[in-house]
Formats: structure tokens, sequence, C-alpha cells
């Protein structure tokens, strides 16, 4: 996971950061200063919201209380950078006899780093394998920031992008810890 310098050293660019916290889901269990930032921001995030309504029972009826939206998951349409190499350039062979592979390169090693990610969905391991504890994945953006899990993860692969994968994710909220919301969105 790479080591994300500060805001100030991005200008306007705001990536989409994930971390891994702990049981209480406070605590991170990453070292300081290391997040897994999206090597290449995904190109659509849909956040579905749901009206939070609750409905009380009283002697004299039912009273509700209406608290405005509910974040229920956010999809991602996300691509992974060219698979390209120094000197060597792009690269879609996936065969190693014939030279240069596009598992040499920086792009598909972010790739399966997100996919570490999405399969342990916030699980810290012990060393036989087995979950020593359940974390929860903090999603942080510009539209504020989340806890929650992947739901499902898909990639594909297709002949018009020879050189990236394309890849499609739900996030699951379970809760929403600070919200950007203005009147204008």
């Amino acid at each position: 996971m790479p080591v994300f310098p500060s805001q100030t050293d991005l200008g306007n660019k705001r990536p989409v950061i994930i971390d891994v916290l702990g049981p209480d889901w406070v605590t991170s269990v990453l070292p300081e200063g290391l997040r897994m930032v999206l090597h290449v921001n995904p190109q659509t995030m849909n956040v579905k919201h749901t009206r939070l309504v609750e409905r009380i029972q009283t002697w004299g009826g039912f009273v509700e209380q209406h608290y405005g939206d509910n974040t229920e998951e956010i999809s991602f349409d996300m691509a992974t950078g060219g698979f390209m190499r120094m000197y060597a350039g792009l690269s879609s062979n996936t065969n190693p006899a014939m030279g240069v592979t596009r598992r040499d390169t920086i792009a598909y090693d972010k790739y399966l780093d997100l996919l570490a990610l999405v399969h342990s969905n916030g699980s810290v391991y012990d060393m036989n394998g087995t979950i020593a504890y359940q974390g929860i994945l903090k999603l942080t953006f510009d539209g504020g920031v989340y806890l929650g899990w992947f739901q499902d993860f898909a990639v594909t692969e297709s002949a018009d992008k020879p050189y990236q994968f394309t890849m499609t994710t739900n996030f699951i909220v379970q809760s929403e810890l600070l919200v950007f919301r203005t009147a204008l969105s």
C-alpha cells in the first residue's frame, strides 16, 4: 500500500483513500501514515441514499420522525492504470516466455493491492490464516467518510482496452462519520 504524503502536496486533487480499522471501529490497524490510495480514481461513484424515518407507536397513535437521508451503498466503476513498463511500453502479454508481461507493471501491482483489500474486507489474519479479528473499512473521499465493507467485486478484461482492467464494486455503508453536503448537492 502506498504512502500518501499530505493533502497540501495534491493541490485540488482528492483521491479515494481506504483505511482498515480495528474492531473498535476507531483505531487504524495500518501503520501511521500508511493508507490504501486508489492508483486511479474511479470513473464514477454513485452514492445511494434512502430516507431515514423512525415510526414510534404511542397511546395516541403513531409519531413519525424524519432525519433526512441515510447512505446505504456506494457503487464504483473504475479501471486500472495502463500496464506499462519503462523502456518496454504498454504490455498486454500474459506469457512470461515471450518477455515482459503485464504482471511486471506498477498498475498490476496496484490492482493486486486493491484485490487483496477487497478479499480481506477488514479482516485481520493470524499466522495460520484464520481470522484473528474482524475490523471495518474506512472510505474517505470528497463526499465524506464512510465505514463499511465491499459486497462484490467484478473484473472485466476486454479487447477494446487490452492494457487495463475495468472493475465494478459496491461498498455497503454501515455508518457515516463525516458528511459534506450542501443545499446544492
